[in-house]
């Protein structure tokens, strides 16, 4: 096994399979036309008639020194062009993870043929990012939405590796930065460094301690209804949503439901009646969506202890149940009788773990479609909201391929 194989088969034992079938198709189907590396590892550009590296050793010493002064103690650093890779295989061994971002096959190639990195890939010591691959974008996410990598994206930049890259390839320099900056943006936004979300929500909990304590406790429904029934649907309120309502109407005393609370008004007007219907809510726009209280009579209202207090007190007289998420937090109260479960963040994820916590062995979700429709609505006809829901505007979005 060659060098080059041999960093193919690290990439295909579950680092990054798509790279590696990228390049395994490229040698068995094709040859390097646009590069080729001479004796010293100097790599020439046949379409810009100019190699790589005007002085290899010096140039590489180069960045070297001055990506290590700029990059101290640093975890992880961000790095465009694999060059001949011998800057990456010098450089990794000063952080936890290097992110190599390349936009040519070919230097992939002849990087992998020239130094043996399989096993910084192997532990995700060197990390390579195909930059033409349509889920790069999903690709970077995934990486910045690490614990390790979060907690340090405040020292995000984008090196280089020589100057060849700089000046052949600002401008997908520049357009890649951008796309990190953005991810990095999402993922440090959907943390919530600032604590708010959770300082707001355990107040709401300790507001909703009276209320919870004259509920209906979840172990009772849990020792009278688990193991009862065998099949249970889980609504929610996305695009396709209208279009499965007639076959739920048909099966709806054939299964147990458990409704979104933004799906509830669309159940209503087609004479369905769910069994349970679940909210977690940390605002209370979601007021709106309990406006008929009589249609409530028959459903048990599956509430998140930190669901917001106003809606709580406005189902207080109805058939209520708030139950605790299983997180330390709440466990510390002793209140074991109205927990716990894993509520999640998303009002379906709740239904769908309370569907598990009652034994249901047939689960089927519809109206869950985690994505918008041909014209752009995120919800379904009939949402109290509206189909294209405002509050949904300015969310950063990620197109999947």
């Amino acid at each position: 096994m060659n060098l080059l194989e041999k960093n193919i088969q690290a990439l295909l034992s579950g680092v990054n399979e798509p790279l590696g079938n990228k390049l395994l198709n490229f040698i068995q189907n094709k040859t390097c036309s646009r590069f080729n590396i001479d004796e010293n590892l100097n790599i020439y550009d046949k379409t810009h008639n100019v190699f790589m590296y005007e002085n290899l050793e010096e140039e590489i010493n180069f960045f070297y020194q001055s990506i290590l002064e700029k990059t101290p103690r640093y975890p992880f650093i961000c790095i465009y062009g694999i060059g001949n890779a011998l800057l990456i295989k010098n450089l990794a061994k000063h952080y936890k993870h290097l992110f190599v971002f390349e936009s040519e096959i070919e230097l992939f190639i002849l990087a992998l043929s020239t130094i043996d990195l399989s096993e910084e890939l192997k532990v995700y010591k060197i990390v390579l990012f195909d930059c033409v691959a349509k889920d790069l974008e999903i690709q970077i996410a995934m990486i910045f939405d690490q614990q390790s990598i979060l907690e340090y994206l405040s020292l995000y930049e984008m090196f280089i590796s020589s100057h060849y890259y700089l000046k052949y390839y600002e401008t997908s320099i520049l357009s890649l930065n951008e796309l990190c900056i953005k991810s990095a943006s999402v993922a440090i936004r959907n943390a919530d460094i600032t604590c708010f979300l959770p300082l707001l929500t355990h107040g709401q909990f300790l507001q909703n301690i009276p209320s919870m304590l004259e509920s209906i406790p979840f172990q009772r429904i849990l020792s009278q209804r688990k193991n009862k029934f065998e099949n249970a649907i889980v609504v929610s309120a996305g695009p396709s949503l209208a279009k499965q309502l007639p076959l739920l109407k048909a099966y709806q005393d054939k299964a147990v439901i458990f409704c979104a609370d933004g799906a509830l008004s669309m159940l209503e007007k087609e004479g369905i009646i769910p069994d349970y219907v679940t909210n977690l809510d940390f605002t209370d726009l979601a007021m709106k969506f309990f406006q008929n209280k009589e249609n409530l009579k028959q459903s048990i209202i599956a509430l998140e202890c930190a669901t917001h207090p106003n809606i709580v007190r406005s189902l207080n007289a109805e058939n209520c149940m708030i139950v605790l998420r299983n997180k330390a937090l709440y466990q510390r109260f002793n209140l074991n009788d109205f927990g716990y479960i894993d509520t999640g963040t998303h009002v379906s994820h709740f239904s769908y773990t309370l569907a598990l916590a009652l034994g249901f062995k047939n689960i089927i979700m519809i109206g869950q479609d985690l994505a918008f429709d041909e014209e752009g609505n995120s919800h379904s006809k009939g949402f109290d909201f509206g189909e294209k829901f405002s509050g949904e505007e300015n969310i950063d979005k990620l197109k999947v391929p």
